[in-house]
């Protein structure tokens, strides 16, 4: 779907011939993922781009907020983890035979600060769209495309500069976040990425929701005896994008939906509103117990060994 998504946001292909880009009205209309307003390719607009655009004009930014409130209520993150081309392209980097590591959790904070300081407070101060200036994404959809177009000679490079401090510093950070990415899983949508901490706020009350039950959990029912819990298990953890403890961080505001976690039973999706969940709460606490999050429930154990 990615895949798709790619192709669907960025199909004005008329552009490579020309060395042009696409100028017609569908650039009035914000995409739900993170996608560069001056990539050749594209034919909309990047919500982060527009938000920073009505925050420079001084006005409320109804359109993009209401944008991505609908898309919200109905799906949360799930743009991130279906549609987003920048996260697909991390999840390929990451399959280099690199070292991987892991980094502390308290940085999952850090795009909040990038939202608000850099979006909002910085662009009212400045005037400027200052993620749109240093985003890795617009760098690699943008940046690179339009000095392929310099190279070319087209005219519609013409003016533009690809020496200066500010374009090499660009480069350079996105080479370095490319790294980065071979080495962690999706570093810039859990750090650093605005538009995943807007649409991720919406998770908590959005129509699709992620719940558990560990007694359908194929693995547990293969181990039997020999499964003790989630927290020993982490199988479901080790398929998250976003490393994500499952059960307990599944629906947070860092999920963004892939449904990795599905995969043996005990994690499942659910459509619509109200608390649902077949155990939703045993498994929580069950799982949070296991890891020393709270002190071990009295709960009686539902799995057991296949006897026949």
């Amino acid at each position: 779907t990615q895949t798709i998504a790619l192709f669907a946001t960025n199909s004005y292909f008329a552009s490579i011939p020309a060395g042009s880009f696409y100028q017609g009205p569908l650039k009035g209309v914000c995409v739900p993922v993170l996608n560069c307003y001056a990539c050749p390719l594209a034919w909309g607009s990047c919500p982060i781009g527009a938000l920073q655009h009505f925050v420079i004009v001084r006005a409320f930014p109804f359109y993009v907020l209401g944008i991505l409130g609908v898309i919200g209520v109905f799906v949360g993150r799930f743009p991130c983890g279906w549609l987003c081309p920048f996260g697909w392209f991390q999840e390929i980097v990451y399959k280099l035979r690199l070292p991987k590591f892991s980094a502390p959790n308290w940085l999952r904070h850090m795009k909040y600060v990038v939202l608000i300081g850099v979006c909002v407070v910085i662009a009212w101060w400045t005037f400027e769209p200052w993620f749109c200036k240093i985003c890795p994404a617009g760098t690699f959809e943008g940046g690179l495309p339009w000095l392929a177009w310099k190279a070319r000679g087209s005219v519609y490079a013409e003016g533009m500069s690809f020496s200066t401090p500010l374009f090499l510093t660009k480069v350079g950070g996105l080479a370095a976040l490319v790294l980065l990415m071979g080495m962690m899983r999706r570093p810039f949508c859990r750090f650093v990425c605005p538009l995943g901490a807007l649409l991720g706020l919406t998770n908590k009350f959005s129509m699709l929701k992620m719940d558990t039950h560990l007694d359908d959990c194929a693995i547990a029912y293969a181990k039997g005896s020999d499964f003790k819990n989630c927290a020993t298990c982490n199988h479901c953890s080790r398929l998250c994008p976003m490393d994500l403890k499952v059960p307990e961080e599944i629906g947070s505001v860092d999920c963004i939906r892939c449904m990795n976690c599905t995969t043996y039973g005990s994690v499942y999706w659910r459509f619509g509103f109200g608390e649902g969940g077949r155990g939703t709460a045993r498994g929580r606490a069950e799982v949070a117990a296991a890891r020393g999050a709270v002190e071990q429930p009295e709960l009686e154990r539902t799995v057991t060994p296949d006897s026949s």
